[in-house]
């Protein structure tokens, strides 16, 4: 957010206290109850990755959509600390310090799924970072590795939110050389875990992977936000399952 609006927005916080981004309870950044709602472990096979799935904190609907669309496009900064303590906990719930454990992989990554630069422009940062870094801090305190924050991938694509563009052909052919590593930086022999805010069709997350595998990472896993599911999911143990 550009410092003439942060400014703007800390005096319309003043003078009208803010409600929680989910449901607009007042005094609350995300409410008790709309915290919870992203305290699932929803896990969907993924083939390409070394733990053979990826993990969501929610589903994408209600006050879990509500919350994310205001702070990604409405520049809800104050989001960004909660919605990264329930990424640091979909990571331990899904068991990824203990597998971590057992990577020999010289150094881990966290790398964000890019957004198109139109989309950068227009909301005046790139919001998945903070999540990266927070998951980041609390992986390396947690296992004691070398875990960093790495803004590795970038989309060169036009503007258009996944979540609102067509079917899966569609989505993939948009994405189709658009998704690219960044400039110089090595992936070679890296541990990578991959993160995202919405996963709907799969198609990004699966070309973010590619990308990553085809310069030499090791993606480990993927940890979403949310997740819009295309039919009904069945329980299975702890976690919830659904090809894709």
């Amino acid at each position: 957010m550009e410092p003439v609006a942060r400014a703007f927005a800390h005096v319309a916080n003043m003078l009208f206290p803010r409600g929680c981004v989910g449901c607009d309870r007042p005094d609350a950044v995300l409410c008790p109850e709309c915290h919870a709602l992203f305290n699932g472990c929803l896990a969907q096979t993924l083939g390409t990755a070394e733990m053979g799935r990826w993990f969501a904190c929610g589903w994408y609907r209600g006050a879990v959509r509500q919350a994310i669309l205001s702070w990604k496009d409405h520049g809800d900064e104050e989001c960004d600390r909660p919605f990264s303590e329930v990424l640091c906990s979909l990571a331990e719930q899904a068991g990824l310090p203990d597998h971590l454990g057992n990577v020999s992989r010289e150094q881990v990554l966290i790398v964000p799924a890019p957004s198109s630069l139109a989309s950068m422009r227009q909301r005046g940062r790139r919001h998945m970072m903070p999540l990266a870094t927070g998951l980041a801090s609390y992986l390396c305190a947690r296992t004691g590795m070398h875990v960093r924050a790495c803004e590795a991938l970038e989309n060169r694509g036009t503007a258009g939110r996944s979540v609102e563009t067509g079917g899966t052909v569609q989505r993939s052919q948009r994405l189709k050389g658009r998704i690219t590593t960044r400039g110089k930086i090595l992936l070679k022999n890296k541990a990578v875990i991959l993160v995202d805010d919405i996963v709907t069709s799969g198609t990004t997350m699966r070309r973010c992977v590619d990308v990553l595998s085809s310069q030499g990472a090791e993606v480990v896993t993927v940890l979403s936000l949310a997740h819009t599911p295309a039919g009904k999911p069945t329980k299975a143990g702890r976690h919830f399952s659904s090809e894709i």
